[in-house]
């Protein structure tokens, strides 16, 4: 083999290594990444839920259901009436009305 051929093998083993190198020192993204983007629920959809919500409310017994909002952690909060007393009422994420302390 002539030095010109050894040179250019000795130049590609070089050059393979040293790509090689650099790739294996870039880093992958971040597991779940995609997972971290924030997906805004639609203002017709949470409206949809919001009348859910509110019927659920009434079929349970409640009345004149008012300044219904769900919270960060789904919890949806409102006011209505049981009778003739004004209560605060709370539907949590399974679904269950339960009723809490004036704030």
């Amino acid at each position: 083999m002539t030095l010109a051929a050894k040179l250019a093998v000795a130049f590609v083993v070089i050059a393979t290594v040293s790509v090689a190198d650099g790739l294996a020192q870039t880093a992958p993204p971040a597991p779940g990444h995609q997972n971290l983007a924030v997906n805004p629920i639609p203002p017709e959809t949470q409206a949809e839920e919001a009348d859910l919500v509110r019927s659920r409310i009434e079929r349970a017994g409640y009345s004149d259901v008012a300044v219904l909002e769900r919270d960060s952690w789904g919890v949806w909060r409102g006011r209505a009436r049981k009778g003739d007393t004004p209560v605060n009422v709370v539907v949590d994420k399974g679904g269950r009305i339960k009723t809490e302390p004036s704030r």
